[in-house]
Order: structure tokens, then sequence, then C-alpha cells
């Protein structure tokens, strides 16, 4: 008998790591191109809502062998730990009223990011970053008509379909939703009021970034050690 199928196995309930695994799972095969990103849409929310093995092996059965899977609905391990590994726990960047948000330089992204600012100006950088998986999930939660900037290479793709915004505001990308073979996918969701902007570095990106780091070298990633510290 596999794990999907009807049986005791079946019913057994799962616990959030055994979600995140899936989640992890299916970002690989939409990185892999074995699902489609519409495919992909479809099974995240069946994954993350899933409460048995069996609602778990339905999403999975076509992308995992049989061992493989029963494996992952078994492990209790983590990919990884503190904020932005789990869905339920993003990594959360923070500002409110005119206070800007900027993030850039060298830093790591986990999986699962949001970021929430008021009428200040939001930068996210990615240009220098480190992906740590192939698909980035960003909700952006902005209120008071902020300026919104995301920054990435020129290897990574940026889908924005998922966001939601009013009449008044509006979303402008210059970048292809689909990476390259090694670049990332940022898929961006939530909703805002204001502008948000998507495009690749330019040189002037690069020179502020430069005097900025020369000052300070941790001064543009302070916003994700206070994320890291508060989510402890």
């Amino acid at each position: 008998m596999t794990v999907g199928s009807p049986g005791p196995e079946a019913t057994l309930r799962v616990g959030t790591v055994h979600r995140e695994h899936a989640l992890e799972t299916l970002r690989n095969a939409a990185a892999d191109a074995r699902i489609t990103f519409d495919e992909l849409e479809d099974r995240v929310p069946r994954a993350v809502n899933a409460r048995t093995r069996g609602d778990l092996a339905a999403v999975l059965d076509d992308l995992l062998p049989a061992a493989e899977l029963a494996a992952l609905l078994g492990e209790q391990s983590t990919p990884g730990t503190g904020p932005g590994w789990r869905f339920e726990e993003p990594l959360l960047l923070r500002s409110s009223g005119w206070r800007m948000l900027r993030v850039l330089g060298e830093w790591d992204v986990p999986p699962f990011l949001e970021a929430q600012y008021g009428i200040g100006s939001l930068t996210l950088d990615f240009t220098r970053a480190q992906a740590l998986a192939p698909i980035i999930d960003l909700v952006l939660v902005g209120s008071g008509w902020g300026a919104a900037t995301l920054v990435v290479p020129a290897s990574w793709g940026v889908d924005t379909q998922g966001l939601q915004i009013d009449s008044s505001s509006s979303v402008t990308s210059t970048v292809p939703t689909r990476p390259s073979a090694e670049g990332a996918r940022l898929v961006v969701r939530g909703r805002v009021s204001g502008t948000v902007t998507v495009r690749t570095p330019t040189r002037g990106d690069e020179r502020r970034a430069e005097r900025l780091l020369t000052r300070d070298r941790d001064a543009g990633s302070a916003a994700v050690r206070a994320a890291l510290e508060a989510g402890r």
C-alpha cells in the first residue's frame, strides 16, 4: 500500500515540518521545469493546508518515487531554522511612517520574506544576495502610498501577478517572469498602496551601494539582522 492510498497511513496527521518539506519539493520541481509555475501556484495552497499524509501525497506523488515520498512524509528534520524557513514564519522586514527601509549588499535570502512599510520608501536590492532556495516567496504589505523598489540580478525572474493594488497604484517591471538556469525566481504577492518597481541594477545603484558599504559594511543588511534577532 502506498502512503497516498486509502488506509490508516493516509489518515495520519502531518505537521509543519512535513508541509515545509513539501513546499521545498514543489519549489525545486518548478525550478527544474518538472511542473509549470501555474501548477506550482495550484499546489502550494494544497500543501500549506494539508492535514494528513494522504493530502500531501496527492500533491507530490507524481514528483517523487514511492520510497522518497514515504521518507519525506516520515521525516522531522527541517531544511533550515529560524525566520524565513517556514511559510507561517517569514523573515519580517518592517518600517512605519516616513522611515525608509533599505536592504542591500551581501545578505542571505531565505525562502519566505515579508516586508511591511508605510509612506517611506522600500528598497530590497538582491544584486549581491545569496538566494537560499530556487523560488523566493515575498509578501509586500504597503500602506500610506510608499514607493517599493525591487532590484534583482539579470539572471533572476520576478512574478508580480499575485500582487494586489488599488486603482491609483501601479506595478512596473522590466524583469522577465522566468529566471535563467542559474537564477532564482521571486514570487511577489500581498497588497500595496503606492508604486512598485522591479528592475535590474544600474550603475547608480552600484555607486550608492559602494558609498554606503564603504562607510559601514553591515549597514545594508541591518534590517535583516534586526528581523533575525526579533525572531529568536
